[in-house]
């Protein structure tokens, strides 16, 4: 079924899909949050270590010279300096008995996360990564076998649920679990959430549908800082609070939000795909039956086909239905043990696709592959430049909002160039402008260590957020196009979840550059550069329809090879 023609007689930006939009992209703050968050609430304030006259005799003896010693604390430890005869003698004394914090609580000063156990914090940030990496690949696939609009609501709700109890937890464990079960539910509804606004316009529409989501995006992460700045005076627990209150709608997503019309058409859910349309229908004020008429004939050829595929009941031996024989029938199916290269399909005739499809789809595999590396290196970039603000020169606050409205700009330059020159070139534009940017602000915090200096190398550092944050919105409309309807919503979240490997080690970053300042840079650079290479093998989808069935994907392949 030409599920893009129904969608260009309903009016291609008709106002039922406007709303649908609207509120998709209003569910887009609580996706963007999880990570980022920690910048704020796990920010080490200025501190020194503790010392008391208890804790100096259980280390030192010789209690009759302190007096003569000067003990000057330090973050991680004490020095003390003893005069002998002009000889100055120095020590460092452990800082066991805790530390002394100036500022608001964090999570760092409210579990002591410095010094030696500075690493924990990180490590609460790459578990919210790893549980992303389970919710990608988990939600899905779920998503493609019962529907986008069930994963939807209740990975929602269970996202806001979990932000709010952690603002609460008195315990370091509980909060580390609570930050992986948010990095689980945030890629469960960030991810159907951004292939049920794919699914929702046609092919022409979707480059521009994406750059508007992106803008959303960048909107939504920047808000981010505006919630730590109002709340920069009291404990990292009302941040972590609001930013879980902001999701409370999600209690209505399930009535407000409508299924994808590609899904239901997809997996035979006829009915449920006409009335769809007819509320689309009476939103846009189109005629419902002139557009259910001329798809008619359609579901009347399909129910043939079906009829065709089921009634075996009278097919001689070595007969094929649909090019499988009838011993490999059983009760109209195909059955299980079917042949390489054949496709599954249900007593209606649909697909019945699963992850073990993309690994046995060559053209699928081979692009899959390609597409994860881009991914995982835009993830580690995105997240790393973003994870590292609080360290650059100048206000925290400004720098993370600057990270994330320059996502904006870049947006404007992908709309200019995703249809004008293809997915392929605009990726490889903005991928350039990271690694060089990226490379030269390494280059200036190497020079060294002068105000104008650091200033353009912060400049660099944001024309780099500016080229990955416009490669991730091409690359995330590219994946969706490669895969076919039943395999969508996994393909991309096969997808984030290789870029999860990328978050994982992206809240390192900030520890490299506290030892060595211009490494990040190199870093980031250097895998921004080198993966254009990747670009050469790829297909260009500009301007095709979304495939339906493997077989689409494949006849996309052939029509490739007989062009060349």
């Amino acid at each position: 079924m030409d599920v893009d023609g129904i969608l260009r007689s309903l009016g291609k930006y008709g106002r039922y899909q406007n709303l649908q939009f609207a509120y998709n992209v209003f569910c887009l703050p609580m996706v963007t949050y999880p990570v980022v968050i920690y910048v704020f609430i796990g920010h080490i304030p200025d501190f020194i270590c503790k010392v008391s006259t208890d804790h100096l005799t259980k280390h030192y003896n010789q209690p009759d010279r302190w007096e003569n010693a000067t003990l000057s604390p330090r973050q991680c430890d004490v020095i003390r300096e003893i005069n002998r005869s002009g000889l100055i003698i120095q020590e460092s004394i452990p800082c066991s008995d805790g530390y002394e914090y100036f500022g608001p609580e964090t999570v760092a000063s409210e579990w002591n996360l410095v010094c030696g156990s500075e690493g924990l914090g990180s490590l609460s940030t790459t578990m919210a990564v790893v549980g992303g990496m389970l919710g990608a690949t988990l939600f899905p696939a779920l998503a493609d076998k019962y529907g986008r609009i069930l994963i939807i609501y209740t990975t929602f709700i269970s996202l806001s649920g979990c932000f709010i109890l952690a603002s609460f937890v008195p315990w370091f464990t509980a909060f580390v679990i609570l930050r992986f079960l948010t990095g689980v539910f945030s890629q469960g509804s960030g991810l159907v959430l951004g292939t049920l606004l794919l699914e929702l316009f046609p092919a022409e529409s979707r480059g521009f549908v994406i750059s508007l989501g992106s803008i959303t995006w960048g909107l939504c992460i920047s808000s981010m800082a505006l919630i730590a700045f109002l709340l920069r005076h009291v404990s990292w627990r009302y941040t972590m609070l609001a930013a879980g209150l902001v999701g409370v709608h999600s209690l209505g997503t399930r009535w407000i939000l409508h299924e994808s019309l590609r899904w239901l058409v997809a997996n035979g859910r006829f009915e449920e795909a006409k009335e769809w349309i007819k509320r689309a229908a009476k939103w846009n004020k189109k005629d419902a039956t002139e557009i259910l008429a001329a798809t008619a004939l359609v579901n009347v050829e399909i129910q043939v086909l079906v009829e065709k595929a089921t009634d075996v009941n009278g097919v001689e031996k070595g007969n094929d239905v649909n090019g499988v024989e009838k011993d490999n029938v059983v009760n109209g199916l195909q059955s299980d043990d079917k042949k390489p290269g054949t496709i599954n399909k249900d007593s209606r005739g649909l697909e019945k696709l699963s992850i073990l499809d993309i690994f046995r789809n060559r053209h699928i595999l081979l692009t899959s592959i390609l597409v994860w590396i881009i991914w995982f290196v835009n993830s580690i970039t995105y997240y790393g430049l973003f994870l590292t603000s609080g360290s650059m020169s100048g206000n925290m606050y400004l720098n993370f909002f600057f990270n994330g409205i320059v996502e904006i700009p870049s947006v404007f330059l992908y709309m200019f160039t995703i249809n004008r020159y293809g997915r392929k070139k605009t990726c490889i534009m903005f991928h350039a402008i990271a690694g060089v940017s990226l490379s030269i602000s390494a280059i200036l915090i190497f020079a060294g260590d002068t105000p104008v200096l650091n200033g353009f190398a912060v400049a660099m550092s944001f024309a780099g957020k500016f080229g990955i944050s416009g490669s991730f919105t091409t690359i995330f409309l590219y994946t969706p196009e490669i895969y076919p309807t039943n395999l969508r919503a996994l393909g991309l979240g096969l997808a984030a979840t290789v870029a999860k490997f990328g978050g994982m080690v992206s809240p390192y970053a900030a520890l490299l550059g506290s030892h060595i300042s211009w490494g990040p840079g190199v870093v980031f650079g250097s895998l921004s550069v080198l993966v254009t290479i990747l670009f050469i093998w790829l297909p260009e989808t500009t301007g095709k329809e979304l495939p339906d069935t493997l077989g689409d994907v494949d006849n996309f392949y052939v029509i490739k090879k007989n062009k060349k």
